[in-house]
């Protein structure tokens, strides 16, 4: 008898240690390493390239029949010389929030949330050294990606110390934009857009800048042990319109941990999250939110593959 009760008994506990070892319990992640800015380096967005002579003018053509036109002998160093011989461009085209968001581009600008219509980061080099244009020289910008809006405004971007672009508008007068009925040479029809003529390079973006009609909001983000801005980054992307902004630290331990104020409130918005582990292990999560005061919400990022965020990042 004590021998069968010792045979039950041993079945029972190798039953129960076989269950437990396929129950899926929950484990804490902790995160003690990661560097967001590889994610970046890894997803970010190729340029248009173009070579040329500097002495002829250039016309860069961009997707969707868009363009850039430099002028001849328009280029300078950083010092004011002019430039001869060979010159190479790269343009950036950030016509989506998926692109905005993979080059680290929220668009934000004076703390509202721009609605672009199309933007761009412009870059001219000669053998690696940038190229600014000449005093009285501008760049004629073509863009078929938005009808033309009568609100629309023109704003220059630079990069802040956390490599994201913050963007400052520029005054109506001295660079308007106009409605514009662009040519394509392939097919001989035109095609309805917008014009700006500049004199500057590097980050450009034509938007309107969002009123907050129904109040302002702030959303912020409670994210889990180990998850800190140095191995993850979060935005609030906008639903309805070509919008989005990074959502920054918040000072002080009894705070959520990022916070971004000032938003349209009862607007419809979606907060992406993402990590990195280590390099190529990452982290994602994303919730769709409606915008309204005093909004704090608690994100728990899941595993992810790359292939996976990427994805995701194209259904914004």
């Amino acid at each position: 008898m004590r021998r069968l009760l010792f045979t039950y008994l041993t079945i029972t506990v190798l039953l129960a240690v076989g269950c437990v070892k396929e129950v899926d319990t929950f484990q804490p992640i902790e995160m003690t390493s990661g560097n967001i800015d590889r994610f970046f380096e890894a997803v970010q967005s190729n340029p248009i390239q173009a070579s040329w002579d500097a002495s002829q003018a250039q016309t860069i053509q961009l997707p969707g029949n868009s363009r850039v036109i430099v002028p001849a002998n328009a280029l300078v160093t950083a010092e004011g010389a002019p430039v001869s011989g060979q010159v190479h461009a790269k343009v950036l085209p950030l016509y989506t929030k998926e692109a905005l968001l993979r080059n680290r581009v929220p668009t934000i600008a004076d703390g509202r949330i721009v609605n672009s219509a199309g933007a761009l980061h412009i870059r001219i080099e000669q053998a690696g050294q940038r190229l600014y244009l000449s005093d009285g020289q501008s760049i004629v910008v073509q863009l078929t990606t938005a009808l033309y809006n009568s609100e629309m405004r023109l704003f220059t971007g630079e990069e802040n110390e956390s490599g994201f672009v913050e963007w400052s508008l520029l005054n109506l007068e001295e660079t308007p934009i106009n409605s514009r009925n662009i040519y394509d040479d392939e097919t001989g029809e035109t095609e309805p857009g917008f014009e700006f003529v500049t004199n500057r390079l590097g980050y450009l973006n034509v938007g309107i800048l969002t009123l907050a009609d129904k109040g302002e909001g702030e959303v912020c983000v409670n994210l889990p042990h180990g998850f800190n801005p140095q191995n993850t980054v979060a935005f609030v992307v906008m639903k309805n319109y070509n919008g989005l902004t990074a959502v920054p630290e918040t000072d002080g331990p009894n705070l959520p941990h990022l916070c971004r104020m000032g938003l349209p409130a009862l607007e419809l918005a979606e907060v992406v999250v993402i990590a990195e582990e280590e390099e190529g292990q990452y982290f994602f999560a994303r919730e769709t939110i409606t915008i309204t005061e005093n909004l704090t919400i608690k994100i728990q990022p899941a595993r992810a593959e790359l292939s996976e965020i990427m994805l995701a990042l194209e259904g914004l």
